[in-house]
Parts: structure tokens; C-alpha cells; sequence
């Protein structure tokens, strides 16, 4: 029997090729996924080694909890000469960072890709401190007005020693000449980010504040370990400080940042999943192909002693050697997977440090075992359906027919669909989130058994133009009405694609339109000032203190942003001017106005207050990392979370107060009545030009540049689900191709009838044409209302505008069409070349 089905394998080339490539493909984005973000942990590991290699011990405040968004919690300059004093302390100094932009000779800002930060800080005088941190060229800085920066932002902006340029702060931009430039270990930067370091006392008047440092670095003496050295600097401290191993801290930053890693790795991985998904239909479809059109042969094998067991396991050890096969070359692909899911991120903005790609033995590991298992899973139906074969159909003529489809299948199907309903509406109302992913994955199983309800009929009605095309378009219509149940599993897997695609689609064109609602009914500012790049970290607040002095202003109202814990859930706040805030936009007071907020209370949502029943007066209980727990007074209650996408709001003073060095978000301008708003607009920009990487847009603008940034994301996104189209279409020519196998006689027919070799290939085209619309028009009715489902699910973000881009997905359906016509492209040349007489013949 094994070796019947390995000869029954290599015998069918072509079916092996496609069904394997499927398989292979979806593994290959699984292990890429896996290979990548190993490579992404890695690279953290390797940058906060580096950045914290020149100590033994770190001295910082002891935050409340962690957070790698949170500026650090400040030391008073007078614990340096505590920890000096320190037994088995060989040196010791302070240090300072924050955010530090460089600005190139040109004017323009330095921004690193992919949101890296754009970092300052001071430089040891200890060359001993400075660990894997190298002057590369130059010297260190040793005036207040001297810089070094990182080689990478020297090299590609051109800034020699000598130049003078241009650096941003929280704080007044101010000007400096380069002095050197730094590397770290044997990298010219610091995992994509740009530094700026200075010399001790400058660092801690531009970054942070005089008499106050961010951590202190310590080098222990010899024949001090780390360990017993943080413990006798520890003991040493006062109240509110502790000392902590250079490893240590190094583990905990990495720890922090791979919390990013691990977000990105679940979406690959759901990606991976979804080609991995659909790949199992074409496993599925292949199979149960398979067995039909080897009836006889596997009626002979019954017929001459195979028993059931004996035939099932023929089949599913031909599914395991496979599954293994392919799995494998998928894992062999992975390698420039993950290159290229590394390259497109980049090129859509989102590139993150890594290190050169390793096979690890759990990617090996799951790799086979997915890609295997996914396979023998698939033909299990198919493998069972092939016992049910009786001896005597070897005397059969081995033409499978179609089958009808059955009442027990109805019920299950519409059974499975409103279960997978039921969980969907329960996971978007707020139930365990998890029951979303089983609505959507139940949705599919629904429509997957409904679909052959569903084939025929639509096979009629998107067949219908192609009566025009004479004979083969009839034809083509007929053929893919003939096997409902084979056209809608063969559709399927192009259903699960478009479905998605059109999801994302649906939701993408309902952010834009709440933005553009909250931009025009919302927002009463003309202007706004904002970061140039999406990925900026902020604006400092001097931007806005030069805005007010413009004429023609008549308010202009900041809107920071932070993390904080709020009934101990992290969760992101907005701060705002109370003052203003009621001038420039409108946030559906429910309870209370802006102007009540204090800066030891806060604004919340209704939705949380009405989860809470809070009203106002009652108190929220807060934890900030720098500040630690308080309970902030309830002054209001707002209803409108468009703009300020926060449940809470807090006073400017309040965030100045927990985090002195925060940057502002935006900032929301009101000309004065009757001005010219495009001259106020040349005015505040021209403002601005002391802070390059701001800039100042009107609502249209500001609709655009929002809109822009949420195209960019669903490109990406299609960008990831396009290697499941690509699988689904692979699926469409696997299936032409089997299905020109067991029609050899009728196109022999059709040959000797006086069908040309032209009208055979077009009969195959049209037919999948059908399949394909039938896939992309339930793909899209499908993700239409999952797109529904996901737009409600978010109305407590602010998200309350539903727009269905019918053009958009109109096109997604014709370019189904057209790649239809592509997949038929093999199986309509082998239809075009059968022998007449040979096929004629054919028992």
C-alpha cells in the first residue's frame, strides 16, 4: 500500500506541485513570522546590552509599575555622592536623557523609520562608563554649546565635524556644532534610533532640569560582583530610589519593548493562520476530487482484499507525506519570508531593529507540525468518504456526478451559522473577546457548508453575460452549475480572502468618515498644529507658546498624551487646557462643563461611567508610574470620544505635575472672527519654522493627512492577505486542472464535435471567471458584514460613522474576475491539447 501511494503520487505531477505549493506557502509565512520576530527579540536584547554594557549597577526612581512610555522618574544630583561613597564603587556618575531632534543643514528633521525614537542624553566623562558607546570620529563634547551624534544621521544627512546644526527639545530648539560622532559596539546607531549626547551639565539643562539626574551609573570595583555591589548601594539610597544590576535593567527594558514584538507576531501569525486556513480548502477540494475520480481504482483495491482501514490510511498517509514534504520546503522559504515581511513593513513605515534571521528548533518544530497537521486534518472527510467505495463500483464507469445537496447539511449549516452569529454579536458587545475570532472562524464554517445551496443559482445569474460569448460561454455556465458542491468549495477559499479584505476595507472607509464627522462637526478649530510624521513622538509645548503671539489667533489649546492606570487597567489619557478646550472642540459634555476640571480631578467617558456607575463627584482610582496611586475626583462626564480618543482626561497642569517632560499631541487653533483663515494659516506656519517636524493644517487638511495614514494601514493589511488570494487562485487552477482529468472523454467530444483548440480554452476560462466572481461576490457580502460587526464593536472609541466603499469593493470583485482568467491559463492550454481519439476511447 505505501508503495501504491507513492507511485499513485509522483504519478500526478501537476496535482502534487499545486497542493503542495499551497501548503508551502502558508508554512512559509508561518515560519518567516516566527524567524522574524525571534530576530526583532534578539536585536532588543542586543541594543539595551549594548546601552547599558558600560555599567555594573543602575541607580533610577522606583516607579510605580513599568512602562517604557514613562519618563523616568527623576533623582536629585545630591544621591551621586551617596553611591560614590559606597564600599566597592570604582565610579559612578549621573545621566540624563529625553527627547533630542536632530535638525539636518537643510532644515529638515532627522526622523528614523519605523517610530524608533529620537534620543539625547549625556555622555560619561568616564571613558570606562561609556561601555560599547565609541567616539568615531572627533572628540566628546566639552561645551555647553558642543554635540556628538550617532554616525548613522552623520553619514546620511552629510553633517560633518565642524557643522552646526539645529537640535529640538521639550524646551526652546537650540543651536550646536558637532564635535564627533558615536557608535555603538560595532553598529553606527542604536537600533535605528538618532542620538544626541552632551556634556553632563548641558544634558541635564536641555533634556531634564538642574540638580536632577535620571538614573546614575556605577562601575564596581574589582572583586565586587553586581549583585552584592546593588545591594550595598541599594541599602545606602534613600526612600524612593533603588539599585538594580546593569543585566537586570537591560532584561527589563528589552522585556518592555518585546511586549511590541509580541503584538506584531500574533497579527503576522493570525495572517499566517488565514493562508494556512484557506490552504486547507484546497487540501480539502484536492482530496475529495481525488477520491472521486479513483473510484474504480480503489474499488479494485476493496476487490482484491484492501479493507476500509487499509484504503483510509492510503489516503491519509498520501495527505502525511505530503504535509511533511511541503511543510518542509515551506520551512526552507521562511528564510525569505521573513526578509520580505521585514521589507514591506519598512516600506510602509513600520521598521523595527533586527538581527540577522536564525532557525530556532520550536520554528522547526511548528512549522512541520502545522503545516502537517493542517494537511492530514483536510483529508480526513476525504479519506473517510473512500471506504465507503464497494467493490463492485470497479465495473463503474469512474465519471464522478454531482452530488445533491442534503437537508442534514442545511440544518448544520444554519445551525453553525447562527451559533457563529450569536458569538460574533456577544464578542462585539463586549463578552470575552475571544468569541469574535470563533464568530468570524464559525462564519466561514456557516457559509462554507451553505455555499452549495447558493452555487448553482449564482453560477446562473454571473453566467449569464457570457451567452454572448457563444458555445464555450454556455458551456463554461453549465460547468460550473453542474457540481454545485465542487464550484462553492473550490470558491471558498477566495470567499475567506475576499471576506477579509473587504472587512478591513469596510472598516478603513468608516474610520476616514468618522474622522471627517468629528473634523466638521466636532472640532470648532480652523487650524491644527501637528507632528509632520505620524510616527513622531510629539511636538514640544513651545510650539504653541510662538502660535499665540500670531495675529489673527484668537485661542489655542494643547492636548498631551499619556499611560496610567485607571481602576488598575493601563490605559492611555489625554491632557487638556480646561480653559479652552469648550472654544475649540466639542466633547458632549453629559455632566459637568471643561472649565470644572482641576488638576486633581478628571473627565470620563459616559461609556465608563456607565460601566462604573460613576457620576460626578465620585472619585476614579488612578495609578501614575512617576507618582503612584491617588483618586481623582470625577468633574465631568463627556460622550464624544472622536477627537480625544481617551476615556479620561485630565487637567495640562496635572500631567505636568506626573510627567514634566511630556510632549504635546496637537494642538487646536481658533482664528479670530472675520480673519482670513489661509493668511493665519502662512502666519502660524512661518511660526513654526523654529520647530521643523511641525506643521500647521486646516480641517481639509487634516481630514486628508488622517486619511492617508489609515490608507497606508490597509494597505498593509491587503498586502498581508494577498498571499491568501494567491493560494485561493492556486486552489481555482488545481481544481480546473483535476476537473480537465475527468472530463478527457467529454472533451474529446467536443473536440471531434468541431470545437477548436481556441473555444476549449475559452470554455475553461469562462468557468473560471464564474468560480472566481461567485468567490469574490460572496467574499464580499461576507466581509461587508463583518466590517459592520467590527465598526460597532468600536462606537465606544468614537467610531461611529458606517461607510460601505460599494466602488472599492465593486473592483475587488472584477480584479477576482480578471485573476480567474489567469489561473485558467494552464488547465485551458492541457484541455486544448487532449487527442481526439485517445480521449474518445477513454473507459
Amino acid at each position: 500500500m505505501l508503495t501504491a501511494t507513492i507511485k499513485g503520487m509522483l504519478a500526478h505531477k501537476l496535482r502534487l506541485v499545486l497542493t503542495s505549493v499551497s501548503i508551502a506557502l502558508g508554512v512559509a509565512f508561518l515560519a518567516g513570522t516566527l524567524m522574524l520576530t525571534d530576530s526583532m527579540n534578539r536585536a532588543f536584547d542586543d541594543v539595551f546590552a549594548k546601552a547599558n554594557s558600560g555599567s555594573d549597577v543602575s541607580v533610577r526612581g522606583k516607579a510605580a509599575f513599568a512602562d517604557p512610555q514613562a519618563e523616568p522618574k527623576p533623582i536629585p544630583a545630591s544621591v551621586l555622592q551617596t553611591v560614590r561613597s559606597v564600599d566597592g564603587v570604582a565610579a559612578a556618575e549621573g545621566q540624563v536623557g529625553g527627547y533630542a531632534m536632530l535638525v539636518g543643514p537643510d532644515g529638515t528633521p532627522i526622523q528614523p523609520a519605523g517610530g524608533a525614537p529620537t534620543m539625547g542624553g549625556s555622555l560619561a566623562a568616564d571613558k570606562d562608563l561609556r561601555g560599547e558607546v565609541r567616539i568615531n570620529t572627533g572628540r566628546a563634547p566639552a561645551k555647553s554649546d558642543e554635540v556628538v551624534i550617532d554616525t548613522s544621521s552623520a553619514k546620511n544627512r552629510n553633517i560633518p565635524l565642524g557643522s552646526r546644526i539645529k537640535i529640538l527639545f521639550r524646551g526652546p530648539a537650540e543651536q550646536f556644532t558637532v564635535v564627533g560622532t558615536v557608535q555603538f559596539a560595532d553598529e553606527n546607531d542604536l537600533g535605528g534610533t538618532t542620538m544626541a549626547l552632551f556634556e553632563p551639565a548641558t544634558a541635564q539643562r536641555v533634556l531634564g532640569s538642574p540638580g536632577l539626574y535620571d538614573s546614575i551609573i556605577v562601575k564596581a570595583a574589582r572583586g565586587v560582583s553586581n549583585d552584592q555591589l546593588a545591594k550595598r548601594v541599594g541599602a545606602a539610597l534613600p526612600n524612593g530610589v533603588e539599585a538594580v544590576t546593569s543585566q537586570a535593567l537591560a532584561e527589563e527594558q528589552s522585556n518592555q519593548f518585546k511586549q511590541n514584538v509580541d503584538i506584531l507576531k500574533t497579527a503576522l501569525l493570525v495572517f499566517a493562520g488565514i493562508a494556512l486556513f484557506v490552504g486547507s480548502f484546497i487540501i480539502w477540494n484536492t482530496f475529495s476530487m481525488q477520491v472521486a475520480q479513483r473510484t474504480r481504482e480503489l474499488a479494485l483495491l476493496r476487490a482484491i482484499g484492501a479493507t476500509r482501514r487499509q484504503v483510509m490510511r492510503t489516503i491519509l498517509l498520501e495527505a502525511l507525506v505530503q504535509g511533511a514534504g511541503a511543510s518542509a520546503l515551506g520551512l526552507f522559504l521562511g528564510l525569505g519570508m521573513a526578509r520580505g515581511l521585514s521589507w514591506t513593513m519598512a516600506r510602509f513605515g513600520f521598521d523595527l531593529p533586527t538581527a540577522a534571521p536564525r532557525l530556532q528548533g520550536t520554528t522547526v518544530l511548528a512549522a512541520l507540525l502545522v503545516g502537517t497537521l493542517v494537511t492530514v486534518v483536510a483529508a480526513i472527510a476525504p479519506s473517510r468518504r473512500a471506504t465507503r467505495v464497494l467493490p463492485v463500483e470497479a465495473l463503474r464507469d469512474s465519471t464522478p456526478g454531482a452530488e445533491r445537496f442534503s437537508k442534514r447539511r442545511l440544518a448544520i449549516g444554519l445551525a453553525v451559522a447562527a451559533v457563529s452569529v450569536g458569538a460574533l454579536v456577544a464578542g462585539l458587545g463586549g463578552a470575552a473577546r475571544e468569541l469574535i475570532l470563533v464568530g468570524i472562524v464559525g462564519s466561514v464554517l456557516g457559509v462554507t457548508t451553505l455555499a452549495p445551496l447558493f452555487a448553482g443559482p449564482l453560477a446562473s445569474l454571473l453566467g449569464q453575460p457570457l451567452r454572448s460569448r457563444g458555445v464555450p460561454g454556455e458551456l463554461a455556465r453549465q460547468n460550473a452549475m453542474r457540481n454545485p458542491k465542487r464550484t462553492a468549495s473550490t470558491a471558498m477559499a477566495l470567499v475567506i480572502g475576499l471576506a477579509l479584505v473587504s472587512s478591513v476595507t469596510v472598516l478603513a472607509a468608516s474610520i476616514k468618515a468618522t474622522v471627517h464627522d468629528v473634523i466638521g462637526k466636532e472640532a470648532t478649530a480652523e487650524l491644527y498644529v501637528k507632528p509632520e510624521s505620524s510616527q513622531a513622538a510629539g511636538i514640544s509645548p513651545e510650539a504653541a507658546r510662538s502660535v499665540r503671539d500670531v495675529d489673527g489667533v484668537a485661542v489655542v489649546s494643547e492636548a498631551g498624551f499619556g499611560r496610567a492606570k485607571f481602576t488598575g487597567q493601563l490605559t492611555r489619557f489625554f491632557s487638556v487646557d480646561p480653559g479652552t478646550l469648550d472654544q475649540v472642540l466639542d466633547i458632549g459634555m453629559e455632566a459637568g462643563k471643561p472649565r470644572d476640571l482641576t488638576d486633581e480631578g478628571v473627565l470620563v467617558s459616559k461609556a465608563k461611567a456607565d460601566a462604573h456607575q460613576w457620576k460626578v463627584g465620585d472619585t476614579v482610582p488612578a495609578e501614575f508610574a512617576n507618582t503612584g496611586k491617588k483618586d481623582l475626583r470625577i468633574d465631568g462626564i463627556f460622550s464624544h470620544k472622536g477627537y480625544l480618543s481617551a476615556d479620561y482626561l485630565i487637567s495640562l497642569g496635572a500631567h505636568a505635575r506626573e510627567d514634566a517632560r511630556h510632549l504635546d499631541a496637537t494642538v487646536l487653533v481658533k482664528t479670530t472672527a472675520g480673519a482670513d483663515v489661509d493668511a493665519v494659516q502662512k502666519r502660524v506656519s512661518t511660526a513654526l519654522n523654529a520647530y521643523p517636524g511641525t506643521k500647521v493644517v486646516n480641517q481639509k487638511q487634516m481630514e486628508k493627512d488622517a486619511g492617508k495614514d489609515v490608507d497606508k494601514l490597509l494597505q498593509l493589511i491587503i498586502v498581508m492577505l494577498l498571499l491568501a488570494v494567491v493560494i485561493a487562485l492556486l486552489g481555482i487552477v488545481n481544481t480546473l486542472a483535476l476537473s480537465m482529468f475527468e472530463r478527457t472523454r467529454e472533451l474529446g467530444l467536443l473536440r471531434a464535435v468541431g470545437m477548436t483548440r481556441g473555444q476549449v480554452r475559452a470554455m475553461v476560462r469562462w468557468e473560471s471567471v464564474v468560480i472566481s466572481a461567485i468567490g469574490a461576490s460572496l467574499g464580499a457580502v461576507l466581509g461587508i458584514g463583518l466590517g459592520v460587526g467590527f465598526v460597532k464593536a468600536l462606537a465606544d472609541q468614537g467610531f461611529n460613522s458606517l461607510a460601505v466603499p460599494g466602488e472599492q469593493l465593486l473592483l475587488y470583485v472584477a480584479l477576482a474576475a480578471v485573476a480567474g482568467v489567469f489561473a485558467a491559463i494552464g488547465p485551458g492550454r492541457r484541455a486544448a491539447k487532449v487527442d481526439v481519439l485517445r480521449a474518445v476511447v477513454t473507459e
